[in-house]
Parts: C-alpha cells; sequence; structure tokens
C-alpha cells in the first residue's frame, strides 16, 4: 500500500464525489437528509473531514430513504451503485451504502467470498420515529434487535441467556430469515407517521437507545464540508451531543487513527478484478 496519508486524502477525495452525487440526487428529488456521526463533526470541528477519519456518514428519515433506493438506478451516474440487504443477499447490514464503481475498499477477511461490490463506499442511516408509550418502546427496540441480528447474520458473541437467544433465533431455516428481518422492520417502522415522536437510528443496539430530535429534518440548513456546501440539522449541537458529549474536544492522540482498517484498496479497479 502507498503511505496512509496519501491514502487517506484520496479516499476522501472519492468518498466526497460519492456525496455530491447523492447530495445532487437528494436536492433534485426533494429527499432530505444530513451530515451524520464522524462527518457531522467534522464539518462543525475542522470545516471538513476529521483528519484521521476515513468515512463519510449521513443520515435520513425512512421515508425519503425508501424512496432514495427505489429512485437510485434511474436518477444517479451508472457508476454510483446503491446496496442493502434487497439488492445484496449477502449483504450484511440493515442500513445502505452507496459505492463508487471500479475502486476497492476491502474491509474484512469475510469480504473476499462476499458477492456484493466492495467499492468505496459513504453509509446511509435511515431514521425511524420512537414509539409512544414503555410497551410499545420495548416491542420495537426487540424489533431492533431482530432486524439487527437477520441482518449481520451471526450472533453478536453476547454470553449467557441473549446469546443463546440469538443462536435459537438464528437457527430458523435460512431461508425464512429474510422473511422474519422483513417483518421486524415493518414493527420498527410503524411509529413513523408521528411527526411529534423522537428520531433514533437503528443501526447498531446501542443506537437503538438514543433518541434525535423529532424536527431534527425540518430544520437543515447548508455547511461547507471540503469546499463544498451540503446539508446538515440546525439542531447539530443537540444531535451531536446526545451520540457525543463534548464533541469539540479532540480525543487522546493515540485514539486519532483510522475508524476502518482496510486490508485492500484501490482506486481504479473492483475487487474481482484484482483477485
Amino acid at each position: 500500500m502507498q503511505n496512509r496519508e496519501n491514502l487517506i486524502e484520496q479516499v476522501w477525495k472519492i468518498e466526497l464525489d460519492i456525496l455530491r452525487v447523492l447530495h445532487n440526487v437528494c436536492v433534485k428529488n426533494g429527499l432530505k437528509y444530513t451530515l451524520a456521526y464522524g462527518t457531522l463533526i467534522g464539518a462543525i470541528r475542522h470545516g471538513g473531514f476529521i483528519p484521521w477519519d476515513d468515512d463519510i456518514d449521513i443520515m435520513m428519515p425512512r421515508k425519503d430513504y425508501n424512496t432514495l433506493l427505489k429512485i437510485w438506478k434511474d436518477v444517479a451516474p451508472p457508476d454510483y451503485i446503491i446496496q442493502d440487504y434487497n439488492t445484496d443477499e449477502d449483504y450484511t447490514n440493515n442500513f445502505a451504502k452507496v459505492r463508487k464503481n471500479n475502486t476497492t475498499f476491502l474491509q474484512f477477511e469475510e469480504e473476499k467470498t462476499k458477492k456484493y461490490h466492495k467499492g468505496i463506499f459513504i453509509d446511509i442511516f435511515p431514521g425511524d420515529k420512537v414509539a409512544s408509550g414503555k410497551l410499545n418502546r420495548s416491542i420495537q427496540y426487540f424489533a431492533f434487535a431482530v432486524n439487527l441480528l437477520y441482518s449481520r447474520g451471526y450472533p453478536s458473541g453476547a454470553s449467557g441467556i441473549q446469546g443463546a437467544f440469538e443462536r435459537l433465533l438464528l437457527s430458523a431455516k435460512k431461508e425464512n430469515h429474510k422473511k422474519i428481518r422483513q417483518q421486524a422492520e415493518k414493527i420498527m417502522c410503524q411509529w413513523n407517521d408521528n411527526e411529534m415522536s423522537d428520531f433514533v437510528f437503528p443501526c447498531t443496539i446501542t443506537c437503538c437507545s438514543h433518541y434525535y430530535p423529532a424536527d431534527m429534518f425540518k430544520n437543515l440548513s447548508t455547511i461547507s464540508f471540503c469546499g463544498k456546501e451540503f446539508y446538515i440539522t440546525k439542531n447539530y449541537d443537540r444531535v451531536l451531543r446526545i451520540e457525543y458529549g463534548d464533541y469539540m474536544k479532540l480525543p487522546p492522540e493515540e485514539e486519532r487513527v483510522w475508524k476502518h482498517h482496510p486490508l485492500q484498496i484501490d482506486f481504479f479497479h473492483n475487487y474481482e478484478e484484482l483477485r
């Protein structure tokens, strides 16, 4: 591999290109999104990428997210590929990625046997409205957990009753996994018409209990990110404090490392060509 500083700058360039394409699609089709997680911190604190970060994250309301998945192939340039567990059977996330064709970003050994595209990507996290009432929230949380489990396809590694229960759920016939996952998603989304309810982004089990402002997509503004304008929620301070606390404070120097540890990167070829 080339030196890591040079590599990360080239990765940023392609990720920024993907984000530009996604932004244009959203603007032209009236879809809402906000920069999220480390990308949002980078926009506020650094005016672009966190210097040691290597990815781009955005959040969307579930309705807009589903629309994006439906229209992408018809409205986006052909070299930008959207994927989720409906487009690729062996995809193991419950959120979507947009990847750039003719690139490679191989993250894990197990990805080598996967059929889905393995290009440089950005992540798109769908948000659902939090269920009303304690009982409904418990039901929704359980649906989040089941959806995550069947999206991932393997146990979380938890011990005791939780680990045994996860293994029991996964022992269902393989052909039923997709059906169970989809049913769980229907339950997750039951409260999405409640405009007064907070948002939740169930991409990990920890995130399933982080509740964000109900109006976070009603109040959007733009911010310069690496010299280009993208959407952020005007409630960014509250959103970031929910996730990170004092997000303006730099982490210890030993924690300023790449989030991903790619096994292989290429800026001109798909993984299958490199094999």
